[in-house]
């Protein structure tokens, strides 16, 4: 039947149409082949999201019509088949099949919305758990070695910027000077031009160090855009000399050519200066709320992958088990049967004319 069905044109649909609207009492239900779904929703993405998302989106499609063919009807698409392409996705997909099938799972919502089909299967698929990384993240000191392996001075100031306000590659290739206030030193990401992807404004502010530096680019570039239309507070932040902003993938790449250069570790590339930035704030002791609006995540959930590189909280829990908190005094000493004797000695030789401090786990609900 498979078989069959991939073998079916869009032609040989609209015959079989024309064929079953003339067979008296027979109505004629419309049939939504994957290749027609494809165009609608990708055409719907195309005008209302990202570039990026768009690309994901026809990737995503582009797996799902080689696996079940262009003449496929969505609405003959069960639970098993999502399931077997759930499988030919991992095996075939190994890295981005999570991105794929999340993306396919929102478009088939939206077929749901436009009633061609009765249930979207994607969403009853559980694809196996993923290892959780910690992010990478750079210091000043590699910060500058990667800067020094950059030629072009725009491309250095983008990346010092990021490292110094944590913002997505495509609102920073998209800021323009009229969102940057620098007597009041903030930085307005969003506006009616670019939209971020919370779909929400914030205000990030600038530091000392950066504030310098945009003074400084800011004045070079008035001077070599003299014949740009939209010249100094209307422009790019960052720009050519023709004032034409940069692609995102332009300033990727630069960065991940001075990374190589530089002798940095390969899982490092532009986003590790996001993760920087909030790595940064959460070992100098920032709340993570705060660390949530700088960086525009709609849940703490998202956040809170910074958590633990708050070593000082950490090491300060682990100091408890040394009988340095709020422990509570009894005896005898805890675990002494399993240190060597020597050892234990020691241990009660140090403590034996003052009280022995015992941590109970259950004491503090752990």
């Amino acid at each position: 039947m498979n078989k069959l069905l991939k073998n079916i044109t869009t032609d040989d649909l609209d015959k079989l149409k024309t064929l079953l609207s003339i067979i008296p009492n027979i109505e004629t239900k419309e049939i939504i082949t994957l290749r027609v779904f494809e165009n609608e929703y990708c055409n719907m993405i195309k005008v209302n999201r990202s570039k990026a998302y768009y690309i994901s989106v026809c990737s995503s499609f582009k797996h799902l019509i080689m696996y079940f063919g262009s003449g496929k009807s969505i609405s003959t698409i069960g639970l098993k088949e999502v399931e077997n392409f759930s499988t030919y996705l991992q095996q075939n997909v190994t890295n981005g099949f999570r991105v794929y099938f999340r993306t396919l799972k929102a478009a088939f919502n939206k077929a749901k919305d436009w009633g061609y089909v009765k249930d979207n299967y994607f969403t009853k698929v559980k694809l196996p758990k993923k290892q959780k990384l910690a992010p990478a993240f750079i210091n000043s000191e590699q910060l500058l070695a990667i800067s020094n392996k950059i030629k072009s001075k725009i491309v250095k100031d983008v990346i010092v910027f990021a490292f110094y306000t944590g913002m997505r590659l495509a609102e920073i290739v998209n800021l323009r000077w009229k969102n940057i206030d620098l007597v009041k030193r903030v930085i307005t990401v969003g506006d009616d031009k670019f939209t971020t992807k919370g779909r929400k404004q914030r205000f990030v502010p600038v530091c000392e160090a950066l504030t310098l530096v945009l003074s400084t680019h800011k004045i070079k570039s008035s001077s070599i855009l003299p014949f740009c239309k939209e010249k100094n507070i209307g422009g790019f932040v960052f720009c050519k000399d023709n004032g034409k902003g940069f692609t995102g993938d332009y300033i990727s790449k630069q960065f991940k050519l001075a990374c190589k250069a530089a002798g940095m570790d390969k899982s490092i590339h532009f986003h590790t200066l996001r993760h920087s930035f909030a790595s940064n704030l959460v070992q100098n002791g920032v709340p993570l709320y705060s660390i949530k609006e700088l960086l525009g995540h709609s849940s703490i959930s998202t956040t809170e992958i910074y958590a633990h590189l708050n070593m000082d909280t950490l090491r300060e829990a682990v100091k408890k088990l040394d009988g340095k908190g709020d422990a509570r005094e009894v005896s005898p000493p805890p675990f002494g049967h399993l240190l060597p004797a020597k050892i234990a000695g020691q241990v009660l030789s140090k403590r034996e004319n003052s009280p022995v401090k015992i941590f109970r786990i259950n004491d503090v609900g752990i």
